[in-house]
């Protein structure tokens, strides 16, 4: 597995990504604070503790990567990743999250697409899927720009995409 690489964004977009850092827990749970960010998320805690904690999981995990997807002058403006990875099958899931201040500009669509590519490139996948509530209209189309498709409701759970 391609551990070390990063996907790509397209430089209309002006943004990077990177691995997540610690201090970035502070400036992460600040935007997922806010009100209705997470509503109609499956998010539980937001904290600074328990996202830091996840960052150190992510760091030290095989089945998960999520980057920081930040600006020229390095301040978040979201995270996207993998998790669920399955290098055997071939398949993993796309999550991401994006601090309200910055969207409508696209970055979530840049962000998805990038990592879709990337783990069809550097991990072999054939799957990539995204679990998203039916109440979260502004990801349903986030993930049909990024070429996914809708496969099918979950009942009780929310709605399943998946990239061709």
């Amino acid at each position: 597995m391609a551990t070390h690489s990063t996907p790509i964004l397209p430089p209309a977009l002006q943004a990077h990504l990177r691995e997540l850092v610690l201090p970035d827990a502070v400036a992460w749970s600040n935007y997922l604070s806010l009100p209705g960010v997470i509503e109609h998320t499956s998010w539980g805690d937001v904290s600074v503790e328990a996202l830091q904690r996840q960052i150190v999981d992510h760091a030290r995990s095989t089945r998960c990567r999520r980057w920081a997807i930040f600006d020229n002058d390095d301040q978040l403006l979201g995270t996207v990743g993998l998790n669920d990875i399955d290098i055997e099958h071939h398949r993993a899931e796309l999550a991401y999250d994006l601090s309200p201040a910055h969207q409508g500009r696209g970055l979530a669509t840049g962000a998805a697409r990038a990592v879709i590519a990337w783990a069809h490139t550097a991990l072999s996948c054939v799957r990539i899927q995204a679990t998203v509530l039916d109440s979260n209209l502004r990801s349903i189309a986030v993930l049909e720009r990024a070429g996914m498709q809708r496969e099918g409701l979950l009942r009780g759970q929310g709605e399943g995409r998946a990239a061709p």
